[in-house]
């Protein structure tokens, strides 16, 4: 009976030592597992500041790649090459771009992206990976709207 007593009289003691390590050890863990990268998916691009129209061009100075939604959705897009054809795939683009630099048009000449309001990103994201599969280092980028309003935008 009087180590029954005993016993309800001591005070629990916490043990701080265990604690402190598992503190250390989870400190320790959280400073050396992040993996600091840079952005992912930066692109550096020149893209146009406004909307405003500007005076369009008296001779082709780019090709266009216009990229036309196809469906309600936006599941699917038709690519117009240089304003006169339709192309399948973006593999059909890039062989035709491919075709244009064995004809001896330089890297550097200026492909112009002109998407559609509607057109989602990834489709923008492939034919810029079409484009410099062929080897073209002047990507440009039209500012998205219908087609009609680009036609107008670029004759005047």
């Amino acid at each position: 009976m009087r180590n029954a007593r005993r016993r309800r009289t001591e005070k629990p003691r916490l043990a701080m030592t265990p604690m402190i390590d598992v503190i250390f050890n989870l400190l320790i863990f959280f400073l050396l597992t992040p993996v600091l990268r840079g952005p992912e998916g930066y692109l550096t691009t020149n893209l146009p500041r406004e909307w405003g129209q500007g005076p369009g061009p008296s001779a082709p100075e780019w090709v266009k790649v216009e990229l036309v939604e196809r469906g309600a959705s936006g599941g699917e897009v038709e690519i117009v090459f240089d304003g006169r054809r339709v192309l399948p795939d973006f593999r059909a683009l890039e062989a035709e771009l491919r075709g244009l630099r064995a004809r001896g048009l330089a890297p550097d000449y200026p492909i112009l992206i002109a998407p559609t309001a509607g057109v989602r990103h990834k489709w923008v994201v492939r034919a810029f990976d079409a484009i410099t599969a062929a080897r073209f280092r002047k990507i440009c980028f039209a500012v998205p709207g219908t087609r009609d309003e680009r036609k107008g935008r670029m004759a005047s």
